[in-house]
């Protein structure tokens, strides 16, 4: 038999229970909102980063396909540091439309440079006309470099002058010799160009972006 006048409540270990599951209801969906987030903002830093780094490629990539071999002058050279690399082309990559050397044959030096640290890290570029039209104190070092992005932060390269049908040969070094001409007096037949842009988190390994490129004049040459 009931008392009249006595109501039922919750008991405090029936508040704190609830309080409990309250909070792991909070918890879990702040995580998944928190991580939904974060794969949102780095999809959309990688989506921005990969169409940059293409835009960059693009241009790099145009420049090889449109290099020009007349004699061992005009080889192709990677730098020792392998973080760059020269060759000799025509046409308005790189260099631009507005450019005189734009329809001329003219060197490019595409390479990684650092102009302070409040600038930083970045891929650049100069380019100068035929050696034999320079003055004699003309030194390519002392060009002004041009940058192209401060987003890749690495370049790498690597070239072949062989593909079977186990894929391209890649050469250990562009220095090997062919008979008794040095590799630098060439241009390889593949070029593969690799790009590192920033991490999308301090820590983590760059953004890498790659591209192999058939060079025509090589094949042209008769290069095998």
């Amino acid at each position: 038999m009931k008392m009249p006048g006595i109501r039922r409540g919750f008991t405090m270990v029936e508040l704190l229970i609830a309080v409990t599951i309250l909070m792991l209801v909070t918890t879990v969906t702040y995580l998944i909102f928190s991580a939904v987030t974060e794969a949102w903002r780095r999809g959309g830093q990688l989506s921005e980063d990969l169409h940059h780094g293409d835009f960059v490629m693009e241009q790099i990539v145009g420049g090889l396909q449109n290099a020009r071999y007349r004699n061992m002058a005009d080889g192709f050279r990677i730098d020792s540091e392998g973080e760059g690399f020269t060759w000799v082309k025509e046409g308005t990559d790189l260099v631009g439309d507005d450019s005189g050397m734009a329809k001329t044959y003219h060197r490019v030096h595409l390479f990684m440079t650092q102009n302070g640290a409040d600038e930083g890290v970045g891929i650049a570029y100069t380019a100068w006309g035929d050696d034999y039209l320079q003055p004699d104190d003309f030194h390519p070092e002392d060009l002004a470099p041009i940058v192209l992005s401060r987003r890749v932060v690495g370049i790498g390269c690597r070239v072949a002058t062989n593909a079977t049908e186990e894929g391209i040969q890649w050469l250990d070094s562009w220095d090997e010799k062919i008979g008794l001409e040095p590799m630098t007096n060439h241009v390889p037949r593949f070029v593969e160009v690799t790009l590192r842009l920033q991490p999308l988190k301090e820590g983590e390994a760059p953004v890498e972006i790659q591209r192999c490129v058939q060079i025509p004049i090589a094949q042209q040459k008769g290069y095998r």
